[in-house]
């Protein structure tokens, strides 16, 4: 009876295990966070059925450039009021036909190069499909975590608070603080029990928002961010001048350009538009077709032959003036995505650049704030030992945890704009991570 109470008991304990949040052991990182957000993703799926879709046109594009063939086969048998006639009723043909555009002015292989770059196209929105979604996998990732941060850094707020709040109603059992006194210790309580439920709330939210990403339960571990292992890059960051920093932005500036699936994407757009108009102004030019015609036919009374025909055949469009409005249109059209072209090369090297300082100045604001936090609480010990010797007021102490409250929040919103910072700089890169990103400091 024993033994079969200990199974039933460790079969229990096997489903809570297997029912409770993820431990340590399998808490979920920043990589799988990304993974499972792209493996997760209809609008990637969408992208690659683009790319699917993409490839058959061109594909039926290339075809188009090769000859023409059909073959037909067929019988037929007459019947008559004379039966004298019958055995001449009978007749059976097949024939084999071929045709082939000789010369187009070259319309076919211009169409063939401009589906090949529509199928490039499709590919690099394809990559930045998948950019953008390790960028939100990131923001979720980093929003969680902060968001943690910020209900951890409340509830160490509300607990002092409380704690306030006792020595206070000590002092005042004791009659050496005035009742106002005391109410204000019980404001700041309830102010932090507000900051409290709001932190929550915000991170209930973040964690919906990562849950719908990665199909993961919303209550799955994050494993945190060891912030320890940046030390040395906020020291290069922070040890940057303003030559090192123009040097810095040109290297991530050269390797956006190089990258970017944005630009890549208008410049093959400027070469379709370009195509078109070549395409269009090809109209002005006959097309030569050959054909080639061979039968096999049998009748009853004729007995077999073997019909065959070759042709040869121009046509071109005397509709001058449709050709010529087809070419402007194509023109503008030309011009216009070359316009497009040079503003996004622009406002990328604008946001990269804007994405950069962000980083830089995240970089600094955490050593800064890091500092100020130590002070601020430093100043808070040396004001709550005041305030229980009555050597300091409420007020002295509440204004001395509100510093602290304000550089930790401080230190939290520069530490995940740091990595947030980073993130959008290497998508802007046209990168799903940021190694490269880190390279160009070493």
């Amino acid at each position: 009876m024993r033994t079969a109470t200990r199974i039933v008991a460790l079969v229990l304990l096997a489903a809570l295990v297997s029912m409770a949040p993820a431990g340590a052991e399998d808490a979920l990182t920043l990589q799988k966070a990304r993974a499972l957000t792209l493996s997760r993703s209809a609008t990637l799926r969408g992208a690659s059925l683009g790319v699917d879709a993409a490839t058959l046109a061109a594909q039926a594009q290339g075809y188009a450039a090769l000859p023409d063939l059909s073959a037909t086969a067929g019988a037929s048998y007459g019947y008559f009021s004379d039966a004298t006639q019958a055995a001449n009723a009978l007749a059976e043909s097949a024939q084999l036909d071929a045709s082939a555009t000789v010369f187009d002015g070259g319309r076919t292989s211009d169409l063939v190069k401009k589906y090949g770059y529509a199928t490039e196209a499709a590919r690099e929105s394809l990559r930045s499909t998948r950019i953008s979604l390790v960028g939100q996998a990131d923001a979720a990732f980093f929003a969680v975590l902060e968001a943690e941060a910020s209900v951890d850094a409340a509830t160490s707020d509300l607990e002092a608070a409380k704690a306030r709040q006792d020595i206070a109603q000590a002092k005042i059992d004791a009659g050496s603080l005035s009742k106002s006194a005391y109410l204000q210790t019980e404001a700041d309580t309830a102010g932090y029990e507000t900051t409290l439920v709001l932190a929550k709330k915000t991170l209930a939210s973040a964690k919906a928002k990562l849950s719908s990403l990665t199909g993961l339960p919303a209550a799955t571990a994050l494993t945190p961010i060891d912030f320890s292992s940046y030390d040395g890059l906020l020291s290069k960051l922070s040890a940057l001048d303003e030559a090192g920093i123009d040097a810095l932005a040109a290297k991530v500036t050269s390797l956006a350009e190089a990258n970017s699936p944005v630009l890549t994407v208008n410049a093959l757009a400027g070469r379709q538009a370009e195509l078109a108009v070549a395409i269009a102004k090809k109209a002005y030019l006959p097309t030569v077709s050959a054909g080639l015609a061979q039968g096999l036919s049998y009748g009853s009374a004729s007995g077999l032959s073997y019909p065959g025909s070759v042709s040869l055949t121009a046509s071109m469009s005397l509709d001058l003036w449709t050709t010529k409005n087809a070419i402007d249109s194509a023109s503008v059209a030309s011009a216009q995505a070359d316009l497009i072209a040079s503003q996004g090369e622009t406002d990328l090297d604008l946001g990269v650049v804007q994405a950069l300082y962000e980083w830089i100045s995240s970089a600094g604001s955490i050593g800064s704030a890091s500092k100020a936090l130590d002070y601020a609480r430093s100043n808070y010990d040396n004001v709550l030992e005041q305030f229980k010797l009555s050597s300091a007021t409420t007020s002295d102490l509440s204004t001395a945890e509100a510093l602290v409250s304000a550089d930790e929040t401080a230190l939290i919103t520069a530490r995940y704009g740091f990595l947030s910072s980073l993130s959008t700089l290497s998508g802007l890169a046209g990168l799903e991570d940021e190694g490269e990103i880190l390279a160009l400091l070493r």
